[in-house]
């Protein structure tokens, strides 16, 4: 089966939002060209534009014990997922959808064992962007009405949907946009208003989170929020060192640096109390049972990452800090 190249934004980027729109890779026949009745029949689309999230089948899934052929039904939806990943722009939304399609309905089984095979022969794209890109659709779906975004962004978004709900998602994303103006909102101001949030129980309400918002930046927990500084004119050389000292010494790219350190720091927490969570209620025992040396090796690695991330967390005055301790 050919190869569909995607290429897909790279998560190591320092500023994944510059990033809005995803491209296709070398041209090859897609199957819903091969097929453009059973694709226009199912989604009224018009092939030569790619398909919306709308046009696509609601995700269902089928057990590992069924193996027997696709029937109509499915293979109509194979055809229409691989026409939405060939084609897509917006690929959070539709890419992660039909993807979510393909996996739970088991749509590969008729020419490869495993998903992560289908991923990697079909798509080249690792397991992880796959499952990141799934996990991420419905949350781009609830705002894309406010504004399409992308993988870094509903990353952000997704806790709040999944502890406070879609509304709340949906009016922080909001508000915000609001609150930057004209300026492009980012994962890192998203996380920075995430962290910001009093507890499920504690916020009133979703007409509350305006008010909070508002009040982290004005505080100077949320400086990202915060409105911009008024454009002054240049002053000379002597006078601009006079103001930096006046103000710490601290330049506003040094600032916004900080602003973008706080936020993936309170993104790290926020995970690491996510993980403390999950390890807990006798898990270590159950996979000690299951498969010993696999538990063994895991406890290892994070014991292992634990006390890396606390020498990187170390005071830096006491010396450059190594990766690897």
């Amino acid at each position: 089966m050919s190869r569909r190249t995607l290429a897909l934004p790279s998560t190591k980027s320092t500023e994944p939002d510059d990033v809005d729109e995803l491209e296709a890779g070398r041209e090859v026949e897609p199957a819903a060209t091969r097929s453009t009745g059973v694709v226009a029949s199912l989604t009224g689309a018009d092939l030569s534009t790619p398909l919306t999230v709308q046009q696509l089948p609601m995700p269902y899934d089928v057990p590992e014990t069924v193996t027997r052929p696709l029937n109509e039904d499915e293979r109509e939806h194979l055809v229409a997922c691989e026409q939405a990943l060939h084609g897509f722009r917006k690929s959070v939304i539709v890419a992660g959808k039909a993807l979510e399609i393909i996996n739970r309905g088991r749509l590969y089984r008729e020419t490869h064992a495993t998903f992560v095979e289908y991923l990697d022969d079909v798509w080249e794209i690792r397991k992880s962007q796959a499952y990141r890109m799934i996990e991420a659709w419905p949350v781009a779906a609830a705002v894309s009405p406010i504004g399409d975004i992308n993988e870094g962004q509903a990353r952000e978004l997704r806790p709040v949907l999944q502890q406070y709900g879609q509304e709340a998602a949906v009016a922080l994303y909001r508000e915000v946009k609001e609150l930057r103006g004209e300026r492009k909102v980012t994962a890192a101001d998203l996380a920075e208003a995430r962290a910001v949030l009093p507890s499920p129980k504690e916020l009133a309400g979703v007409h509350q989170v305006r008010d909070v918002l508002t009040v982290a930046a004005s505080e100077g927990r949320a400086p990202r929020l915060a409105p911009p500084k008024p454009q002054v004119p240049a002053q000379a050389s002597d006078e601009q060192q006079v103001d930096d000292a006046s103000h710490g010494g601290v330049s506003q790219d040094q600032a916004d640096k900080g602003a973008d350190a706080v936020a993936i720091l309170e993104a790290a927490v926020a995970q690491q109390r996510q993980i403390y969570d999950q390890v807990g209620g006798g898990i270590l025992d159950a996979a000690l049972l299951y498969d010993p040396s696999r538990a063994e090796y895991l406890r290892h690695e994070l014991r292992r990452y634990a006390l890396r991330t606390g020498h990187r967390m170390r005071d830096t005055s006491v010396g450059q800090d190594k990766d690897d301790v």
